[in-house]
């Protein structure tokens, strides 16, 4: 199919398809743009305020603040985990200590420097009782000096007071004779006047006790023939009850008793009724000796009227008792014969249900022998079963059991062995430095050290550190290697082992973080230096802090600090002088 060009498209594509020939324009203009750029670069290579520059100087301090903070971060961790490691190993350290002086040779070693402390003390409390004995003896000589001095002055005093109390003790006789008379004198005529008031008293109650008299006689009387008109009156009563009973017959027996019962209590209740009677007779006394007025016959009607209503009511409470307890007697009876009644078919209920259940035994008695049978074969199946599985069980256990026994020997010869040998070595080197070390204290301290030498020798002798004798000589050709061998002294290449670091605040800051030389590069950040290849710094080994709490710090970014550290800084950018005169940049500005 044509195609219509313009002459300006041939034109072109004809120039394209010509690639061994090169327009000399373009090739002018390209050098010329070369010569422009080469100028450029030689004009700003010394411009601190380049674009390139700047971007150069920008990069230094972005790759100087990465490794400030890769620094900080690897050192902060370094430094937390030396200090938790540092703590672990005192934590281990105090509690080997403790575990050691729990033991009972440091408990020795702690008795017998109690005993050099008290006897050091008792050597002290002996010197201060001394001269505490010889200041007492000077003062008790002043003391006994000064008690006889006054037991002399007292004596003459006393002897002075006796003079003077014995005048005043006269005078003081004179005058109590005097009174004593007066005193006398006014007693007998005091005396006197009360035995006439005395004779007139007696002759008034010897009258009012003759009255009293003739009135109880009156009363006696009187009471007396009123019991007995009671006693008469009972008596008719109970012949007539008598022949009553006797007609109504023999069934009547229990009511006769009744009513002998009942006149019982008739009886007691009278003599209680006398009782009263005789106490109302005193009160009555006791009120005519008070006033001896008359009316004694109102008197005694009133109070005839009185016990005659009390001995009624008291024969109607006595009726209501009876009557009360005869119903009492029936419905006890009736009770009796429900309860029995009902136990009667209680007891016919449980037959028939007993005599029931029987049978259903007696039935199922059949079914559960055959079931029976069918168990026990099946029991025996399953007994059969389980002495295989056991015999099976106990073969297996025998034989880990043996293996296990044979490790446990060879381990137990390892452990009670040369292991238990070389621990029981570096216990008795710590009992001994202890025990070196405390004379050493005593020493210092002035303190007697034969409670401490009588402990190690107690413990040396315990555990067999002295040295043996030397063998027979009919033994040591046998035992060739023996040698004695003293263990109750140090070894002479024996050094205590360091205690771990004390630990530090925490917001104290490392020895060695001070000396650590500041990694950032020093000089002039204008831009202008080589940016060195990217990677990790080279960290130098340095001491870390023993325990600090990152959290308490802030996020755990690597950006923390210490409270005594400076806050991170940068070396300040300054730029050098432009070197063309006739330049007009800010740096002349």
């Amino acid at each position: 199919m044509p195609i219509a060009l313009s002459k300006a498209e041939w034109g072109r594509i004809v120039h394209w398809t010509e690639q061994d020939k090169e327009d000399p324009e373009n090739v002018h203009r390209r050098k010329y743009v070369q010569y422009l750029d080469a100028t450029s670069r030689e004009m700003t290579k010394s411009w601190p305020n380049s674009v390139e520059n700047v971007n150069k100087r920008n990069e230094e301090l972005r790759r100087a603040r990465i490794e400030a903070a890769e620094q900080a971060n690897t050192m902060f961790y370094k430094r937390y985990v030396r200090r938790k490691q540092e703590e672990q190993e005192r934590l281990m350290h105090n509690a080997r200590d403790t575990v050691f002086k729990n033991k009972d040779a440091p408990k020795l070693l702690l008795s017998a420097v109690i005993e050099t402390v008290i006897q050091k003390e008792r050597q002290e409390q002996l010197k201060f009782l001394a001269e505490q004995r010889q200041r007492e003896a000077v003062q008790k000589k002043k003391d006994d000096d000064d008690i006889i001095r006054k037991a002399k002055e007292w004596h003459e005093l006393m002897e002075l007071k006796r003079k003077r109390r014995f005048e005043a003790n006269k005078q003081h006789q004179k005058d109590i004779l005097d009174q004593a008379r007066e005193v006398a004198e006014r007693n007998r005529i005091e005396y006197e006047a009360e035995l006439n008031l005395q004779k007139i008293d007696n002759i008034r109650a010897n009258q009012e006790m003759a009255d009293l008299k003739d009135f109880e006689e009156k009363f006696r009387a009187e009471e007396k023939a009123r019991i007995w008109a009671d006693m008469e009156r009972s008596r008719r009563e109970a012949e007539r009850r008598s022949r009553e009973q006797a007609a109504r017959g023999r069934r009547d027996e229990r009511l006769l008793l009744v009513l002998q019962d009942a006149g019982t209590r008739v009886h007691a209740l009278r003599t209680r009724a006398e009782n009263e009677l005789k106490e109302e007779k005193l009160r009555v006394l006791e009120k005519i000796s008070q006033k001896l007025e008359s009316g004694d016959a109102a008197r005694e009607a009133k109070e005839q009227a009185i016990l005659e209503k009390a001995i009624k009511e008291k024969e109607a409470a006595a009726e209501a008792r009876r009557e009360a307890h005869e119903r009492k007697k029936a419905q006890f009876k009736q009770d009796r014969i429900d309860t029995r009644n009902k136990f009667l078919r209680d007891e016919e209920q449980r037959l028939h249900e007993f005599n029931t259940m029987r049978q259903w035994e007696i039935m199922n008695r059949f079914k559960n022998a055959e079931l029976y049978e069918d168990f026990k074969d099946k029991s025996r199946l399953e007994r059969e079963r389980k002495i295989k599985e056991y015999r099976d069980d106990i073969l297996k256990q025998w034989r880990e059991r043996e293996e296990c026994e044979a490790r446990w020997r060879e381990e137990t010869r390892q452990f009670y062995g040369p292991r238990a040998e070389l621990e029981r070595r570096r216990a008795d080197r710590a009992v001994l430095a202890r025990g070196a070390a405390l004379l050493r204290d005593a020493r210092r301290r002035r303190r007697p050290e034969r409670p401490l030498h009588r402990a190690l020798h107690r413990y040396c002798k315990l555990h067999r550190l002295y040295p043996m004798p030397e063998l027979a000589a009919s033994m040591q050709e046998h035992f060739e290697s023996y040698a004695p061998r003293d263990g109750s002294q140090l070894d002479p290449n024996y050094t205590e082992p360091a205690p771990p670091p004390t630990d530090l605040d925490p917001d104290a800051s490392d020895p060695e973080d001070q000396q650590q030389p500041d990694t950032v590069p020093q000089g002039k950040k204008n831009g202008l230096q080589e940016i060195e290849k990217a990677g990790l710094p080279k960290l130098s080994e340095e001491k870390e802090e023993k325990s600090d709490d990152y959290k308490r710090k802030g996020r755990a970014n690597g950006l923390q600090r210490k409270n005594s550290q400076k806050d991170l800084t940068l070396p300040r950018i300054k730029a050098p002088p432009c070197p063309a005169e006739s330049c007009r940049c800010e740096t002349k500005k």
